[in-house]
């Protein structure tokens, strides 16, 4: 596995313990905002976030096709849409002010990241114990959008 941690450089064949370290340095004020662990077949689990707020996915490929998961959580109360800010690149935000529009549900704290990543970078696959909710769809809408390209569409696991 392979843990990329913006900012550092990548750590090849990552260990629990390379992990930890990585997931500490995100709580720093100034620390990274983004931590991902890939396989060699573009499988991954990452972590975007600041200020102990933090949306986790995981997305598991086959062939040419991939699905999507957030991690989420029972709340009491409306499931409303919340922001999560993370560094990005881009031009219309200052740095660490990027928004991920998420819902309540989808927000959590570091400690959830580094139960999510040691998972991951042991077994390979997401934490089965934790509630995933398939966003597939939302990032096939976005990759349309974004390409101009209607025939964009899911592919099944297992289906031609």
């Amino acid at each position: 596995m392979r843990l990329i941690l913006e900012g550092f450089p990548d750590i090849l064949d990552a260990t629990g313990s390379d992990v930890s370290t990585a997931v500490l340095r995100m709580w720093k004020p100034k620390g990274p905002t983004i931590i991902i662990i890939e396989d060699d077949d573009g499988n991954y689990a990452q972590a975007a976030g600041t200020d102990d707020r933090y949306v986790i996915e995981s997305r598991t490929v086959f062939g040419e096709g991939f699905q999507h998961f957030r991690l989420c959580q029972p709340i009491t109360g409306p499931d409303a849409a919340d922001v999560v800010y993370h560094r990005q690149n881009c031009s219309k935000h200052p740095p660490r002010e990027c928004p991920i529009t998420v819902r309540k549900s989808e927000v959590f704290d570091l400690s959830t990241v580094d139960l999510v990543m040691q998972a991951y970078v042991s077994t390979g696959e997401r934490a089965a114990s934790l509630q995933w909710r398939d966003v597939t769809q939302d990032h096939l809408e976005k990759a349309a959008r974004r390409l101009g390209d209607d025939d964009i569409a899911p592919i099944n696991p297992g289906r031609r």
